[in-house]
């Protein structure tokens, strides 16, 4: 399938593009093994968000900072362009109590000790991806792809 055919975004598509569909993914927070139960995004007020670098994706990064601030956290500064994090430094930032990282709901990769995922109360936080084909596409291949995401979401 080429990128003519369609393909998935994080941004909304622009109106030339008459179809599409999207999934929606609830973020979950990392914390410190002291949380168990859903938490609110206010109620981080205070830890060190361990973040991402805004070149990485610059409107997921400002709308994740805007929703931050809205919600009364100070996002601190942006990680440089090429700082991303590996998981490990997350692990042991959000392991220490001073922090917290966002992680997706189907994150497969194993927690340590001391570090927990738990969800977002309320859902303040949710990445859409949107699935984005031509308005006459004959595509079986989209389709599926699109009923996926239409289950997954």
């Amino acid at each position: 399938m080429s990128w003519r055919s369609g393909w998935c975004a994080r941004g909304r598509p622009t109106a030339s593009w008459t179809r599409w569909s999207w999934s929606r993914s609830r973020s979950r927070v990392l914390l410190s093994g002291a949380h168990r139960d859903g938490v609110r995004l206010e109620a981080l007020a205070g830890l060190d968000w361990v973040g991402f670098p805004r070149t990485d994706s610059p409107a997921w990064y400002d709308e994740t900072v805007a929703i931050l601030r809205s919600h009364g956290l100070n996002p601190g500064p942006a990680a440089g362009p090429g700082q991303s994090l590996i998981a490990e430094v997350k692990f042991a930032a959000v392991a220490s109590g001073r922090a917290f990282a966002f992680a997706p709901p189907d994150w497969a990769q194993p927690l340590p000790g001391g570090v927990v995922r738990v969800p977002l109360v309320g859902a303040p936080l949710v990445r859409r991806t949107w699935a984005v084909w031509a308005a006459d596409s004959r595509r079986r291949d989209l389709g599926l792809l699109v009923a996926r995401l239409d289950r997954s979401g």
